[in-house]
């Protein structure tokens, strides 16, 4: 009969760490849901923050681009003969000492 006594007890023991380890499982996964969900509403509010910031960036860049494009577009009409020579110079340059590399 204590055999069969310490079973039953065992047993109901087990039950009941069974039935507490679920209920904890099932908070410890409404937690980490609401914590899942918190993280991602925050990630994706932070990925549409950096996205507009890129895109601002980008477009500043682009003007600056461009208008360094225009100055140097009208430097070349105002003055070509200066940037014919400039670039003949410096082809030369290279070549002199891309050639004198192989000797």
């Amino acid at each position: 009969m204590s055999k069969t006594y310490d079973k039953a007890k065992i047993h109901e023991a087990l039950e009941i760490l069974n039935a507490a380890a679920a209920e904890e499982a099932s908070d410890l996964h409404d937690m980490i849901g609401d914590r899942y969900h918190a993280l991602k509403d925050f990630v994706g509010d932070l990925g549409h923050d950096v996205r507009r910031e890129v895109q601002s960036v980008y477009r500043a860049g682009k003007a600056k681009v461009r208008h360094a494009a225009t100055e140097v577009d009208n430097h070349v009409h105002t003055n070509p003969w200066a940037y014919i020579g400039g670039s003949a110079a410096l082809g030369l340059l290279v070549g002199f000492l891309a050639g004198r590399g192989r000797r």
